[in-house]
């Protein structure tokens, strides 16, 4: 009776080392999908915030497009009405010397 006590203790821990290994290899299979999953959302959470951060700038660039035209109209705008006024200033100076050297008379 003693032989089969010890029989059944061997075999009693034969099965509690391979329920050990088991759980062992189990746990690492675990471990690594978990590393795996947590690997595949950091893949999916920078690209879902890479296009965010596209769709941010392109709002933002054409945001400011939309500001940078009409400054730009104005002032090209601008730019044609003081060309006007400075051609008239210097058609009125140019009048104004050539009053002055050449007097009315045809005399200088």
């Amino acid at each position: 009776m003693l032989t089969e006590v010890i029989k059944d203790i061997r075999e009693t821990e034969g099965k509690a080392e391979e329920i050990r290994r088991h759980a062992l290899v189990e746990s690492r299979r675990i471990i690594l999908e978990a590393e795996q999953r947590a690997l595949d959302l950091v893949r999916q959470f920078v690209a879902e915030g890479e296009a965010r951060k596209r769709e941010i700038l392109a709002t933002a660039e054409r945001e400011a497009y939309e500001e940078v035209v009409p400054v730009g109209q104005r002032a090209s705008a601008q730019v044609k009405l003081l060309q006007k006024v400075a051609q008239k200033r210097q058609e009125e100076a140019i009048n104004m010397v050539m009053e002055r050297i050449v007097k009315t008379d045809g005399r200088s």
